[in-house]
């Protein structure tokens, strides 16, 4: 099947689910209004790959079938290649604003990602289950989400909780999993879910060393999402929450049959841990890209509200944006080295190298990925700095009326003639205060800055990890280096 149209990935979900949310049990998602927003925003998305003016940008020929088809699932191995995929995830990103940070292109990159590295470690058999699974989302144009993390039932320890997803029988035709994962973002509103690894598994764990895809109306799955953030509002006074509320949610499994040909990894250790680690990275691209896009947004809202109060003029304010605006730039050139790294991976997996080095005279001898060093560290720091400007920015005018006071006939003319800034009327002015409130003050501002903390996972355990890198050791070298001149 090629591309979907926006009606049809509609229509894809009223597949009989099993989703608890907002207290109520949803079987068809498309009736369900707080969710009504997102959906049609990814719907839009659908349609933007069938419109002459992206359609180039966005898809490219199946080479199973050579229709059309996302090109998120673009196998890159050229420059050219990886300058279209980024180009493709640009532009999605463009649509979303960055705010939507588990869009399916995140997952298109991972399921690609995924069989590349078990390609170069030798898994034949499972390599050639993870492309199928490429095939079968790419194919079917899924909105694919991902459930990666462990039930937080004991945090003072990395071993697999009972309670996380595991094995429970293995038959002729597939395996039967229980157990809960999380947190899956866009969970409600997708066809598809990978579960797999993130945390490495320990010896003696080989009943939670899994990695398979099911799909979200699997029989004996159960998806307990958090409460809807778009309530009603319309896009004036909640123009973020009504339009881009992805959901999160935890998946419980209970005897779920899953068939072999969608079984990644089952029980092999070697692979489940290194999975995340022998990649192309163009999972990294996609990530790289769309906090890139959040960053440019942010700083275009920070000097948005400015310019509406006065602000800009003020030489505080024009610090504080112009230190985001060269956070841009930063951005920007990490975007740029994460293809660059990407195409040096793909050339070296193609000589059969698991990870690239340097010579240790002309460059480093040990090298590790930019993207994600940035992923885990640069862009949670840039993105909270920049709300936290934009709060400053927007001070207390977020604490402002509704667009029904605005339309009220008595009030109007008192607005019009009171509430204005520099150059600004009393409406548009009223609009962006609301759009800086639901960036930084609501519900989904609030989950929006917890999001851009942990979206890599834990900070300290992540910064554990780089210190065991071997870039450590060549840092060190060059202080020994130096007293031993």
């Amino acid at each position: 099947m090629p591309i979907k149209t926006g009606k049809q990935y509609v229509d894809s979900l009223r597949d009989g689910r099993k989703l608890h949310i907002d207290g109520k049990v949803v079987t068809d998602v498309t009736a369900y209004a707080p969710l009504q927003g997102i959906i049609g925003t990814i719907a839009g998305l659908h349609d933007d790959q069938h419109d002459p003016k992206y359609r180039g940008i966005l898809t490219y020929r199946s080479p199973s079938t050579g229709d059309a088809v996302s090109k998120t699932y673009l196998e890159a191995k050229t420059h050219d290649e990886l300058k279209q995929l980024a180009g493709c995830f640009h532009l999605r990103a463009l649509r979303t604003f960055g705010l939507m940070g588990r869009l399916t292109d995140f997952m298109s990159g991972f399921l690609v990602d995924n069989a590349v590295a078990l390609r170069l470690m030798g898994r034949t058999e499972a390599a050639a289950r993870a492309q199928g699974l490429v095939e079968l989302c790419r194919e079917t144009d899924a909105q694919v989400t991902h459930a990666l993390i462990d039930p937080q039932s004991d945090r003072s320890t990395l071993d697999a909780p009972a309670q996380a997803v595991h094995l429970v029988e293995r038959t002729n035709d597939g395996i039967v999993v229980s157990g809960c994962r999380m947190l899956s973002t866009l969970a409600p509103v997708s066809n598809e879910c990978y579960v797999g690894p993130y945390y490495p598994r320990k010896p003696g764990e080989d009943r939670y060393t899994l990695a398979f895809v099911v799909p979200m109306n699997a029989p004996g799955l159960t998806t307990l999402a958090r409460e809807s953030f778009h309530q009603g509002h319309g896009a004036f006074d909640r123009p973020l929450s009504s339009r881009f509320d992805e959901g999160d949610a935890i998946l419980m499994f209970d005897k779920v049959f899953v068939p072999n040909e969608r079984v990644v990894i089952d029980g092999d250790l070697e692979a489940y841990n290194n999975l995340l680690r022998v990649r192309p990275g163009y999972t990294s691209i996609q990530a790289c890209t769309r906090s890139t896009m959040k960053l440019r947004f942010l700083a275009g809202m920070a000097t948005a509200i400015a310019k509406a109060n006065g602000r800009d003029k003020l030489p505080r304010f024009q610090a504080a944006i112009g230190e985001l605006i060269a956070l841009v730039a930063i951005a920007e050139g990490i975007r740029s080295g994460a293809i660059a790294d990407t195409l040096r991976r793909v050339e070296a997996f193609e000589r059969g190298e698991t990870g690239i080095h340097g010579d240790g005279l002309s460059e480093p001898t040990a090298l590790a990925s930019p993207a994600n060093a940035a992923i885990n560290f640069f862009f949670p720091y840039a993105n909270t700095k920049a709300a936290d400007v934009l709060r400053i920015a927007a001070g207390s005018g977020v604490l402002a009326m509704t667009e029904a006071d605005y339309a009220h006939p008595d009030v109007q003319p008192l607005m019009d003639q009171w509430l204005i800034g520099p150059d600004i009327d009393a409406r548009r002015r009223l609009e962006l205060v609301k759009l800086a409130w639901d960036m930084t003050g609501t519900e989904f501002g609030s989950r929006a800055g917890l999001y851009e903390r942990l979206y890599s996972g834990d900070p300290e355990i992540n910064a554990q990890r780089w210190f065991a890198s071997p870039i450590t050791k060549d840092c060190e070298a060059l202080v020994q280096r130096l007293l031993q001149a």
